[in-house]
């Protein structure tokens, strides 16, 4: 049995991916720590079936923030006892990889998106330049890593030559469903940031009066996007939801009639995107509308669980949303395929190659 400490610079609360790979690592009979950061609505007690321990950050943004979680990432590590870490995405690489250094103990990095190809970063240039040489410099030498979509391990190959397995996003096998809501009701969960999708769907609601859009997620953009619907007069058609735990998220998510991931090609992080939500509609067999993008739209088609979206412009989206949802040949095929894929793109399909990665790392 091998201590393995997780870290992230998310809350844990809603970070499905490292609950996965923590529960994962625990069922196999590993001893597992994860360790986030601790935000305002981050509950007292977390309870799971591994540790989890939170960091108290005075700086909450900011190269501040970055810089002390990191260091606090290095102390932690070298008055602590551990076989292995892995650090979730390059804002926690830093201080996992000194520390392992340090110590001489091996590293997983799990790249949950292409960070220095995010639209946040590719706007602002002097900072993003800081990103991309603390990513040469610490993913020289990566022997064990992981990311979300071919697209984006076939690019850090590109960039930096390591062979990254690729890991999907897919969620546990959950039949806990609710019934479908009697009004055509679609749903978005996820960030509230930029280039999601949010500012298009809601403004596709316009079009469409007899629809509800539920809104999953907390971000940057929250505020902007609850303003957008006052502005549009769309109280009775739009409602806003906050962050949600995965089993109550999952829950609702199985009412809606249609999930939306409507992303904007603003880099290569979002191009290559193969996020929770797409696989979680689908474990909700919930039909999807995607954004026309390599790695989505090649799992819809695949296997045909709804709709890719080759236009941005939200009256063109409304009559897709009101073609497929009034076109019964075309809903109960979609449904059976998605019969079909809530078996198949599972974690339960997916959790081996994760542990063989792991396997590796610690056999070194």
């Amino acid at each position: 049995m091998a201590r393995i400490i997780i870290f992230a610079t998310t809350d844990l609360i809603s970070d499905q991916r490292v609950h996965r790979t923590a529960l994962t690592l625990n069922q196999a009979g590993h001893s597992v720590l994860s360790i986030g950061r601790r935000l305002d609505k981050t509950p007292k007690k977390v309870e799971k079936k591994y540790q989890v321990q939170f960091f108290n950050m005075f700086f909450r943004t900011g190269f501040l923030f970055y810089f002390f979680f990191n260091l606090r990432v290095l102390f932690f590590l070298l008055f602590h006892k551990f076989d292995l870490v892995c650090s979730n995405d390059l804002d926690s690489l830093l201080g996992c990889r000194l520390g392992c250094f340090i110590k001489k103990k091996p590293i997983v990095y799990d790249s949950h998106e292409f960070f220095t190809e995010t639209p946040e970063l590719i706007d602002r240039p002097f900072t993003r330049r800081i990103w991309l040489t603390l990513e040469k410099l610490c993913l020289k030498g990566i022997k064990y890593s992981s990311t979300v979509s071919e697209g984006i391990a076939n690019e850090y190959y590109k960039r930096y030559g390591i062979r990254m397995a690729v890991v999907r996003n897919l969620p546990f096998r959950n039949e806990n469903f609710g019934h479908k809501s009697t009004r055509p009701t679609l749903i978005y969960q996820g960030a509230l940031n930029k280039g999601r999708g949010v500012e298009l769907a809601i403004e596709m609601m316009k079009y469409l009066s007899c629809y509800y859009l539920i809104i999953v997620g907390g971000g940057d953009l929250e505020i902007k996007f609850r303003k957008q619907v006052i502005d549009l007069n769309l109280f009775d058609r739009i409602e806003f939801r906050g962050r949600l735990p995965y089993d109550k998220l999952h829950e609702l998510t199985s009412k809606a009639w249609l999930g939306l991931s409507l992303e904007e090609d603003l880099g290569l992080s979002y191009r290559y995107a193969l996020p929770n939500k797409l696989f979680d509609y689908i474990q909700a067999q919930v039909a999807v509308m995607v954004s026309d993008l390599p790695e989505m739209s090649k799992v819809v088609n695949e296997y045909g669980v709804g709709m890719v979206a080759s236009t941005r412009k939200p009256k063109e989206l409304a009559d897709l949303v009101l073609n497929f949802i009034e076109n019964k040949v075309q809903r109960e095929e979609t449904i059976k395929n998605l019969n079909k894929a809530f078996n198949i793109l599972v974690w339960e399909n997916e959790k081996s190659i994760l542990l063989e990665l792991y396997e590796k790392a610690l056999a070194g």
